[in-house]
């Protein structure tokens, strides 16, 4: 069974291979009984909820996901080739930033407990 989520596999300059699947949010009443959690969603492609790199080929790089999560539907593949550089560079920049958004996203969520727990403790 699978449940696509929108990603995209691309080969770096250094020729190995990461894989990103966009940061998504329900686009709709989560609570309504008609409501899709697999296509009633919006993505933000300039955003990684799941990232892996470093990979030898892009088989390698979906078993990274696939690892983790259930099989993905498909995806965009994108190799070196010179038409593909500019948004290889793109995809490059969300993945370096990728770890800075979760330790940011895991000390916001800290705080929020710490906030939570003292509220209780007075």
């Amino acid at each position: 069974m699978s449940l696509y989520r929108e990603n995209v596999t691309w080969q770096s300059q250094n020729g190995t291979w990461s894989i990103g699947f966009y940061a998504f949010e329900p686009d709709g009443d989560e609570d309504a009984e008609d409501f899709d959690h697999e296509w009633g969603v919006r993505y933000d492609e300039n955003t990684f909820w799941f990232l892996s790199a470093g990979h030898p080929d892009p088989d390698a790089a979906l078993d990274a996901y696939l690892k983790e999560e259930p099989n993905p539907g498909g995806g965009l593949i994108l190799r070196w080739e010179p038409e593909n550089q500019r948004e290889i560079a793109r995809l490059d920049a969300i993945a370096a930033a990728h770890p800075a958004r979760l330790a940011a996203e895991a000390a916001a969520e800290e705080a929020r407990w710490a906030a939570i727990f003292a509220s209780w403790n007075q």
